[in-house]
């Protein structure tokens, strides 16, 4: 069967149309034959019939009457008709009396060979008996010559053979050339299948008669239209996913205020490099750090536009001095780098003098007042500086500070013994052991509560991280020790994912809690991807969003007006409420009150710390409060230390406070 299983329908139509017909003729041919061999035999019968009726009739009165010279002739008349090879003539005692073909003796053997195989070869014997009125008078032996009916058998075989044969030609000619008549639909059908199957146009098949295969190419028509119009909406989709996944791309990779490209881009093309370079050693590079001086008090004295179009000019202005194969990048708020490859300390002086000479031509008119810009800019060759992407950024960033202690507005090559030695190690080591931290599973959490004012009861918890001393696991390493440094090199964006996804894994855990907050940092605002964590673990624990709140510092989100706001709405897209904490240490927080969408504002410590002896912190809590409530937000008070503060508050009308007057962090929270 393997042999027919590539075969086309018309090829096994042919070859089984050829296979009936040999079937059918053979078994006409062999009927036939045994037909005719029957009607030979018939006539032979016939014919040894009459034979021997003409043989009795003639030799029966000359038996009779002794008349051996009569019997001689009739047998040699005998013998002359065609197929006799011989008669011989017995008398009733089975004496020989006469033959024709034969002599005495051969008639004798041929009774002999009679008795013993009833024939001789190539012939018939016969033994006729001769008789008269009742009375036996001898018998004849006869031998009758069959080549003449092996003759006609052979003859008729060979005619039925020829006849078949001929018929097979003929009907196999015919039947082939009606099956390709009747198959050429077909064939067409299978032509254009395969094309439709590799993707080619196909313009419609002719449909024919209306039977069954016209009506399965009028199917196949339809289905290739139909195909022809999806593969057509599959090719816009196609198209228009691309569009779409470029956009994605850019989203992801790309600050939306200023176009540039952002950390997540910075950090995995500065690897790239650095992977690069180790595959090739001779080549050299820079990056380049550098900011705006005086930033924030632009920011804070003018608001956040103000702030946005000086970084959109700054990145305007600085991008046209950039190679096509460098990267300038907003690393967020006013912080920017520049990746530069192939260069050596010699090009990187000259970028970084072009850029501080052209920031300094930049000049802005906010609120009737005339504004110059300057930048501190600072350089960290490639491999001199570092060959990590940890060591060039902090050696960049202490580049940077480098030219703000000369007194801003330059330019700085990193120089190691300009910078605080002990303060560089600190930090850099504070990098492995965060990263080992993270490794090894070395953070934890502890919880301290968030209680109402009115009735003293915790309303949430606020979650804190705590880091483990490697070389003393029972002692617990603040966060003041190591967020600075995490900020410094990134590492703070992971503790954050960290710290969102141990959270949810306490709620899940703890569902009497009512609700748990947690601080994200400003560098986690250009990653979009946090947002996409925290949907994904809340639904993978099936937490309610309301039971997890974000708490951001206010001099983080005024940093970066356009990311905060973007950051906050994601979180509260998901359900998440998002506290706004440090509220009041930046000089113009009413002013963004009402465009940062958060719910609670968490006051700064610095106001409630001295809160019984400070009349001035008194009527600044007082403020923040009534705009607060107004605006429809809560309020939170830190750093509550006695029963005399907690009273102010709550006369100022403050809704939550914290403090250790009330809770201290532990680490069960349920003891909390």
């Amino acid at each position: 069967m393997r042999f027919f299983a590539h075969w086309s329908l018309r090829s096994k139509l042919i070859a089984l149309t050829i296979l009936v017909e040999v079937i059918t003729i053979s078994a006409i041919v062999w009927n036939s034959q045994r037909l005719q061999e029957e009607h030979l035999v018939a006539q032979f019968d016939l014919r040894k019939t009459e034979m021997s009726r003409l043989l009795q009739a003639a030799l029966a009165p000359a038996m009779a009457q002794r008349d051996y010279a009569a019997v001689r002739e009739t047998l040699v008349d005998a013998q002359s008709l065609p197929g006799l090879h011989y008669l011989a003539m017995f008398d009733e005692e089975g004496n020989f009396v006469a033959s024709a073909g034969l002599g005495k003796t051969q008639a004798l053997s041929s009774i002999t060979l009679l008795a013993e195989r009833g024939k001789l070869p190539e012939q018939l014997d016969l033994h006729l008996p001769i008789e008269l009125a009742g009375r036996s008078y001898g018998d004849l032996l006869v031998g009758i010559d069959l080549s003449f009916l092996n003759n006609a058998r052979q003859e008729i075989l060979l005619q039925n053979l020829m006849l078949a044969l001929l018929g097979i030609v003929l009907s196999t000619a015919a039947l082939s050339i009606i099956t390709l008549w009747l198959t050429r639909r077909l064939t067409a059908l299978h032509h254009a299948s395969h094309a439709l199957a590799s993707g080619q146009p196909q313009p419609p098949l002719s449909t024919g008669d209306p039977d069954d295969v016209g009506q399965l190419i009028d199917a196949f028509n339809r289905m290739a239209q139909a195909l022809a119009g999806r593969l057509s909406e599959l090719q816009q989709a196609e198209s228009e996913q691309r569009t779409l996944a470029g956009q994605l791309r850019d989203l992801a990779e790309r600050d939306p205020l200023t176009s540039l490209a952002n950390r997540h881009r910075f950090e995995s093309e500065l690897q790239r490099l650095l992977d690069h370079r180790r595959r090739h050693p001779e080549e050299q590079g820079a990056l380049i750090y550098f900011d705006i001086d005086e930033f924030k008090t632009i920011n804070d004295s003018f608001g956040h536009r103000a702030g946005d179009r000086v970084l959109v000019d700054t990145a305007h202005s600085v991008s046209q001095l950039v190679r096509a194969e460098e990267l300038l990048v907003r690393l967020g708020g006013d912080e920017f780098a520049i990746i530069v490859p192939n260069t050596d300390q010699t090009g990187a002086q000259a970028l970084a003098e072009r850029i501080v000479a052209a920031t300094r031509n930049l000049s802005f008119d906010f609120a009737g007042r005339r504004l110059s810009l300057s930048i501190s800019l600072g350089i960290a060759l490639i491999p001199e500086h570092g060959d990590d992407s940890e060591r060039l950024v902090a050696h960049a960033d202490a580049a940077m500070y480098q030219a703000k202690a000369s007194g801003k507005n330059c330019w700085r090559l990193y120089r190691p013994e300009l910078d605080n030695s002990e303060r560089m190690l600190h930090q850099l080591g504070w990098n492995d052991l965060i990263q080992k931290a993270l490794a090894d599973d070395r953070f934890v959490l502890h919880f301290q509560g968030v209680h109402e004012v009115r009735s003293g009861e915790a309303s949430h918890f606020e979650a804190l991280i705590r880091m483990i001393d490697p070389t003393d696991p029972g002692l617990l390493l603040m966060p003041g020790d190591f967020i600075p440094a995490a900020e410094r090199s990134g590492r703070i964006v992971d503790i954050d994912r960290w710290v969102i996804r141990r959270a949810i894994q306490t709620l899940a855990s703890q569902p009497h809690l009512r609700a748990l907050a947690v601080n994200v940092s400003a560098r986690s605002f250009d990653h979009p991807e946090i947002v996409d964590q925290i949907r994904h673990s809340l639904a993978e624990f099936a937490i309610d969003p309301r039971r997890l709140m974000i708490e951001l510092t206010e001099t983080s989100a005024l940093a970066n007006m356009a990311d905060s706001q973007r950051f906050i709405e994601g979180l509260q897209a998901l359900g998440c409420t998002v506290c706004l904490d440090d509220f009041g240490a930046g000089f113009s927080s009413f002013a963004y009150m009402k465009q940062l969408s958060a719910e609670i504002l968490k006051i700064d410590g610095l106001f409630i710390r001295n809160l019984p002896s400070s009349p001035e912190d008194q009527v600044f809590v007082r403020a923040i409060v009534e705009v607060a409530r107004g605006l429809n937000k809560k309020t939170v008070a830190e750093f509550v230390g006695d029963a005399e503060t907690l009273a102010i508050l709550r006369k100022l009308g403050v809704d939550y406070a914290q403090g250790y007057y009330l809770s201290r962090p532990l680490p069960d929270v349920s003891a909390g």
